[in-house]
């Protein structure tokens, strides 16, 4: 038997990749040394630091979205990996799956596969009862987003009942609906969110939630497998120009404004935000106001390379989203993009 085809330890694989060397080089800033550790889930959009690394198990975990599992587990899902792919990632002699002394068990269920249609009629189903909540709608007018964006923009309301019910009645069968993701074994995954979907081609690729009780843990919720570029499919193959934000909020109220972005949904990824917009010859940088946001805009720079003009946000104001509390934040966003692309030349 060759080198190339020799059977592969998973045991041994794992126990010489430790588990929070391998979050950490994709990009999770985990905070603390002990048995626990914790940072933001790179799966999900969120701000609370859910996602919790086991050093004693060399298991994770999110609190936020409920997945987890080993290093494997991790890397596929954080590149879109099979498992044979992850193993051969690594470590750079392993063979493939079929070879695999230990067979191991999937410890989350696999990310179903996009399912277009359906995720349109879910779409249009949230947005008829966006249409029906004053409570979603004031939410969204509180973050700055109005009924004409919100309809635009394809945004939605999930009440947590009626979601399997609709579905079914257009058509879709009840496996198909428990493969796409929407549901779970708690309710209906959106259940009080106000919901995103990402648009490309004219099809709905993907969806997001956030609560629209501030005092709901999670927050944000979103589909299970990669993330996209929120927006991306909206800018088409060449825009003159873009912004890039961070969070979903930060994008829709961009949108809101009419300025042509995406969102890279948190500050791990880049490389998929570099390669969407090799088209535009100036984009625009504007993450988070943190530690974080800088160095993730540092790091997009240096993909971009002299495309790339950053933004500076003003003392106090966290991210794009908080000027929406503002009757000049327009008026100040586009101050900014001016003083970026001064400073570019």
């Amino acid at each position: 038997m060759t080198a190339a085809h020799a059977p592969v330890d998973i045991a041994a694989l794992k126990e010489r990749h430790h588990l929070g060397d391998i979050v950490e080089a994709a990009g999770v800033r985990l905070r603390g040394r002990g048995r626990v550790r914790q940072g933001v889930c790179p799966f999900h959009e969120e701000a609370e630091a859910s996602f919790t690394v086991y050093a004693d198990t060399q298991r994770w975990y999110c609190f936020g979205c409920g997945e987890g599992g080993d290093v494997l587990d991790f890397l596929q899902r954080s590149e879109g990996l099979s498992l044979p792919e992850a193993i051969r990632r690594l470590d750079g002699d392993a063979g493939p799956a079929s070879t695999v002394l230990a067979r191991r068990r999937p410890t989350s269920p696999p990310v179903p596969p996009r399912d277009p249609a359906l995720l349109l009629a879910a779409a249009r189903y949230y947005a008829g009862e966006l249409r029906r909540s004053p409570e979603a709608r004031a939410y969204l007018a509180s973050r700055g987003v109005g009924l004409a964006a919100a309809a635009r923009l394809g945004l939605g309301y999930a009440p947590g009942r009626g979601l399997r019910t609709s579905l079914a009645s257009a058509g879709f069968a009840a496996a198909r609906i428990r493969e796409s993701g929407l549901c779970t074994e708690r309710g209906e995954r959106f259940a009080g969110m106000v919901v995103v979907p990402e648009v490309a081609g004219g099809r709905v690729r993907w969806l997001a939630g956030r609560a629209i009780d501030r005092e709901r843990s999670p927050r944000f919720q979103a589909l299970p497998g990669p993330k996209p570029v929120l927006g991306m499919g909206r800018l088409g193959p060449a825009p003159p120009w873009a912004v890039v934000a961070e969070g979903v909020f930060d994008w829709l109220l961009l949108a809101q404004w009419g300025l042509p972005s995406c969102a890279a949904l948190g500050t791990q990824g880049l490389e998929r935000v570099a390669h969407g917009l090799r088209g535009c010859p100036r984009v625009f940088l504007a993450f988070d106001n943190d530690e974080p946001g800088r160095e993730a805009a540092e790091r997009l720079a240096g993909l971009l390379g002299r495309r790339a003009a950053t933004l500076t946000l003003p003392a106090g104001v966290a991210d794009v989203a908080e000027l929406a509390a503002s009757s000049h934040g327009r008026t100040v966003f586009e101050h900014l993009l001016t003083q970026a692309a001064r400073d570019a030349i």
